[in-house]
């Protein structure tokens, strides 16, 4: 990450001003280079505000800006597509130094580019041959279009395939024509599917018209033959869409194929109503093998988290879900999640016990999740935690304060509770009159009318005698607030126990992340903390899916069974660790969680990770030179409202 990206990362972690000599001791650079990052940064996007009190981020700029990064590679990823596109495009191969002619760069920087690029084409069983200067990208049909999914995955939902950078076909093939023709094609057949299976299968289209559209028609069947199922209906009437919009005719296997996909994505209980779906019901739809394997997940996952029960609707639907699931595994067919990383970086609770889920499912039925499917098992259990929001926020406790007219005050009233219902308490209505004598020390937050002053000390929010949407976000906020440091002050004094100078690193010779699991867990060992397992059962969960964050990895077990204690062991890496494939991270916090702790790690596992992956709190962490000093400023965490 540069220091143009850390500037507006740290930027747009901060609530309030930020000075520049903040900024310079984060970087370890001049303040005069901090003014002169940020206005190369402002002669660009306009989005860093500055004053007296320092430098603030323009949210509305900073947010289109990141919506811009995302679809944006940078130079090297552009050549490396580019290269790859071309070479897909045409078949009879591309010449070298026209490569180097239209990037603009030397013949040596292309054959470099080659030599990052090989290593992805082995995972596709694809190759690139060079006859005297002419390169050629050598493989099976159905492995081209395998990486062809790979670039088009990237623009999901939003799918710009006249981008200059995408180049993949001459075609101009519309994905929102395409997808809502499949649609209404789907429709006519008495068939749904997901918004995401449809983005899913119209991208599989369109990558299918590009291929035959410059001769690339698959040639055998290896699939079962969908001749007499509905899919294969469905495959026709898209040939003939394809036949009259864009003049292009599908051989047999072709058609086989699209019924396949089509066959992988669609509900596999067809156009069933959600709200109706319950456990008497369920039968009609679902394998009773399915019922009773999402039964012992469920029971397991309220076990090792401490849950309340699952709610009957969510079992119903989540049994769809695990039963489709299975089917696609089967089948070696998964679909694409574009909120994959959104959900794993936002939600690292609800995204561990989905990860929990595809380990029971792993070791139990031999299914093997990648991440895009167990982001999908997160949503079921996001929705979960909506539900119950017990399971992650502490209620706060107001002392509503009124001017006793006529009242109208019990309108007001009535719409805060209805509002935050779930997330506050109303433990006092009391008139102005009479307020400044009858606060109860456990209050929380005062809603005072517009222009009465507070007297204590206690949090305060001014809101308008009728309410609009602006004191609505405004309170929501302040409730989120304190809520959060309510459950911190809770878990203070529980996390503090997990800390030991035993089981902390400053800059340790740790290559790798290898390197770094290896030695953590012997010492931990050593040490009594855990039995000769916790390694492997650590390595275990790294494998489903990275525990690596923005600038923090938090390996651990998803079980309790050879953690003895529970612990954090930390170790600072003041110029970073490689965590995973162009992933560093300066922190690196192990933990394990015994059978006595279990209950609480629900509660501090989104904590642990908002503390820590926070860049001031990140850099004054990697200022200590020993525990002391460490411990010292991670309790001054618990204190801090930024």
């Amino acid at each position: 990450m540069g220091n143009s990206n850390k500037i507006l990362y740290y930027l747009s972690q901060r609530k309030n001003w930020v000075k520049a000599s903040e900024l310079s001791n984060y970087l370890s650079i001049s303040e005069r280079q901090i003014r002169k990052y940020i206005s190369a940064i402002n002669q660009q996007y306009q989005m860093i505000l500055s004053g007296p009190q320092g430098y603030k981020l323009d949210k509305k700029q900073y947010e289109l800006f990141i919506s811009v990064q995302k679809n944006t590679p940078n130079e090297q990823e552009n050549r490396r597509r580019y290269i790859l596109q071309k070479l897909i495009v045409h078949s009879q191969g591309y010449d070298l130094f026209d490569f180097a002619d239209e990037l603009y760069v030397s013949e040596a920087t292309i054959k470099k580019d080659l030599q990052t690029i090989r290593p992805l084409l082995k995972k596709y069983k694809l190759s690139i041959t060079r006859t005297k200067n002419i390169l050629q990208l050598s493989g099976h049909e159905e492995a081209m279009r395998k990486l062809m999914y790979s670039f088009i995955s990237d623009y999901s939902f939003n799918t710009l395939f006249t981008q200059e950078h995408f180049l993949l076909s001459d075609a101009h093939s519309d994905y929102h024509d395409i997808q809502l023709k499949l649609k209404e094609i789907l429709e006519q057949h008495h068939l749904s599917c997901s918004d995401f299976a449809l983005n899913n299968l119209t991208m599989h289209l369109i990558i299918i018209l590009i291929r035959v559209e410059n001769g690339n028609q698959l040639s055998n069947d290896e699939h079962l033959d969908y001749r007499n199922s509905d899919s294969y209906q469905v495959a026709l009437t898209i040939n003939q869409y394809f036949m009259e919009a864009y003049h292009i005719c599908f051989n047999h296997s072709e058609l086989i194929n699209i019924s396949f996909i089509i066959d992988h994505n669609i509900n596999r209980v067809g156009n069933i109503q959600y709200d109706y779906l319950n456990q008497q019901t369920l039968h009609q739809y679902v394998d009773p093998k399915y019922i009773q394997i999402t039964k012992d997940i469920i029971e397991r996952v309220e076990e090792n988290y401490y849950l309340f029960p699952f709610k009957e609707n969510f079992i119903s639907k989540f049994t769809l879900h695990i039963q489709n699931l299975f089917f696609r595994s089967q089948h070696n067919f998964s679909v694409k999640n574009p909120l994959t990383n959104t959900i794993k970086m936002t939600y690292p609770l609800i995204y561990d016990i989905a990860v929990f889920i595809a380990q029971e499912l792993e070791l139990k039925h031999h299914i093997l999740l990648n991440e895009d499917e167990i982001a999908f098992i997160s949503f079921h259990i996001g929705a979960y935690f909506e539900e119950n929001s017990f399971t992650k926020m502490t209620r706060v406790n107001c002392a509503f304060i009124y001017i006793d007219y006529y009242d109208f005050y019990k309108t007001t009233l009535a719409k805060i509770n209805q509002r935050f219902d779930d997330r506050i308490a109303i433990t006092h209505v009391l008139p102005i009159s009479r307020y400044v004598d009858e606060i109860s020390p456990d209050t929380d937050l005062l809603i005072l009318p517009l222009g009465i002053q507070s007297q204590f000390k206690t949090r305060t929010i001014s809101i308008k005698p009728f309410l609009n949407e602006e004191d609505f976000d405004h309170l929501e906020k302040v409730i989120d607030d304190i809520s959060f440091m309510k459950q911190r002050d809770e878990l203070k004094d529980y996390i503090l126990n997990f800390f030991n100078e035993q089981l902390f690193y400053k800059n340790p010779p740790f290559k790798d992340k290898n390197e770094a699991l290896l030695h953590m867990t012997k010492d931990l060992y050593h040490l009594g903390y855990t039995s000769i397992g916790f390694y492997d059962d650590v390595l275990n969960r790294e494998s489903l899916s990275s525990t690596a964050f923005h600038d923090i990895a938090v390996p651990h077990s998803l079980t309790t069974k050879n953690a003895h204690k529970s612990f954090i062991s930390i170790a600072l890496f003041n110029q970073g660790i490689l965590w995973s494939e162009n992933k560093t991270v300066h922190v690196v916090a192990l933990i394990g969680i015994n059978d006595h702790s279990r209950k609480i790690f629900s509660k501090f596992f989104d904590q642990i990770i908002q503390m820590f992956d926070h860049p001031s709190n990140i850099q004054s962490l990697l200022s200590s030179q020993n525990f002391e000093a460490f411990f010292n400023i991670l309790e001054s965490f618990f204190s801090s409202e930024d």
